[in-house]
């Protein structure tokens, strides 16, 4: 090989070098996330404009893909005799279930209410990891948990029994419409709260990453006065129910409680 043709390969070498290593130091940027300075910034422009922090911002952005979720509906008998036994009857619309063990009320076709007869009576308190432990352990056994689902919120009662909040997560996002909430008295269940739709999983096509700094200034712009108390990254459904659309695919949105409000703001891209 003559010394012409040996400096054309080492320059050739030397620039798929400079690629690879330009490629890295970009993939490392994006993993490190938003600057200190820039979520430091956010946090006092939110603060002039009287809205305080009792969380941090998150620096990792969103998700990058599209949810697919898919029309589903909860198969009412089925469901009826895992919490009410085989012996139960049936409202004439089909949409309450009674035994005496309880009843089941469906608000939605892949959403119910069950009411337990027997824990009513429970008063034995418990600690929250035995909640906890009931919870997972009753859910299980009904055969519930399809999915991973993780602790959202938990709520000691009044009468030394416990309300659990949890949410199905996906590929390191929360699915907030798939969730469950439950009450126990003791070690028993009193009532359940659940919903859960179908979905594919998340689409191909690869979307702008959108931050949580992005989406804060975006949305509260005007003067208030409010406590953010938590923010994640997750997938919500714009409508409570699919209606008659067979799949459709959400973007990411970020999800912010605010002390003294019953309901969370959801931030879209379209919101910004």
């Amino acid at each position: 090989m003559d010394v012409s043709k040996a400096k054309n390969v080492v320059i050739v070498l030397l620039l798929v070098f400079n690629v690879f290593l330009l490629a890295n130091m970009l993939i490392f940027r994006s993993s490190q996330g938003v600057s200190k300075e820039t979520l430091e910034n956010t946090r006092l422009i939110l603060e002039q404009r009287g809205i305080m922090l009792e969380c941090e911002i998150p620096s990792k952005p969103g998700g990058n893909s599209r949810l697919v979720y898919i029309k589903s509906e909860l198969d009412g008998g089925n469901i009826a005799e895992r919490l009410l036994g085989p012996e139960y009857e049936v409202s004439g619309d089909g949409s309450r279930f009674f035994s005496n063990d309880g009843k089941i009320e469906f608000t939605g076709i892949d959403s119910f209410i069950y009411t337990a007869e027997n824990a009513a009576r429970v008063r034995e308190a418990v600690s929250m990891m035995e909640a906890e432990e009931a919870a997972i352990k009753f859910m299980k056994e009904k055969g519930l948990l399809a999915g991973k689902f993780v602790l959202d919120r938990s709520e000691e009662n009044g009468d030394g029994g416990w309300t659990l909040d949890y949410i199905e997560t996906y590929g390191g996002s929360l699915l907030f419409d798939n969730c469950f909430s439950i009450t126990l008295r003791g070690r028993e269940v009193s009532r359940l709260e659940y919903r859960r739709h179908q979905f594919k999983g998340f689409s191909n096509e690869n979307i702008e990453q959108f931050e949580a700094y992005q989406a804060l200034l975006a949305y509260f712009k005007e003067k208030s006065d409010m406590v953010i108390t938590s923010i994640d990254s997750g997938y919500k459904l714009e409508e409570p129910s699919m209606g008659d659309v067979e799949t459709v695919e959400l973007l990411p949105v970020w999800r912010v409680k605010i002390k003294g409000m019953h309901e969370p703001v959801y931030i879209s891209p379209h919101d910004t």
